[in-house]
Order: C-alpha cells, then structure tokens, then sequence
C-alpha cells in the first residue's frame, strides 16, 4: 500500500512538473512572437555608435535574431534586492525584457517591453 501511494504521488508531481514547464514554454514563445517587431525596431533605433559591427554601416538585423527569449529584471541596473524603496527597483526584480541575440556577432539586444527602450551589448 505504501508503494502504491508513492508511485501515486510521484505520478502527481510529474505530471504538475510537466504541466508547468509547457505552460512556461508556451507562454515564452507566445510573448516572442508578439513582441519581436517592436524588439527589432527599438533595437534598430538605438545610436549607431552602439551598434555592433554585423554589417558594413554597423547595422544588425534584429528580426532574424537567432535566439529570443523572455527574462524578467535586468540583472545590469544596480539595485539590490533589499532596496525596496529604490525607483530602479522595478526595473531591476519585476519588470519583463525580451532578450535577443544574434550568431555572426555575438550581439545582444535587451528590450524593456514597458518602457519600450531597447540597449545593445557585444560579449
């Protein structure tokens, strides 16, 4: 009887597990796709200074961005967890991004979805 329970609740937590991680993939790819154009074109607007050298004229074509994904904070404004009272606070712990990275040049371009403003780093 005890073997049985077990096997009951492993089955239970396997299937939660699975549940939750198609939900979170579904839901990543649904945010992607519906926020990928704004993505590109605020990635493209930003100063040409800060763009990485993908083209000749400095250009990177952000809609066909090898990776997308969704990540929430950015781990780049310097706030602690602790500083609740920080007005960065948000933007750092809570907010939405939406993170693209290309291949050729190992750009990547970080999309605030609230504020709509997009920065662009090279690793």
């Amino acid at each position: 009887m005890r073997a049985l329970v077990l096997a009951l609740a492993l089955l239970a937590a396997l299937k939660i597990w699975v549940q939750d991680s198609l939900y979170r993939s579904a839901t990543e790819e649904a945010l992607v796709s519906a926020y990928r154009a704004r993505a590109a074109d605020a990635c493209a607007k930003v100063a040409p200074s800060t763009k990485p050298a993908g083209t000749p004229d400095g250009a990177v074509d952000w809609l066909t961005a090898l990776e997308g994904r969704v990540a929430v904070g950015n781990p780049a404004v310097p706030v602690h967890f602790w500083q609740f009272d920080h007005e960065l606070w948000n933007a750092r712990f809570r907010q939405p991004y939406l993170v693209l990275t290309t291949g050729g040049t190992s750009a990547t371009c970080t999309y605030d979805i609230l504020a709509d403003t997009a920065e662009v780093s090279r690793s």
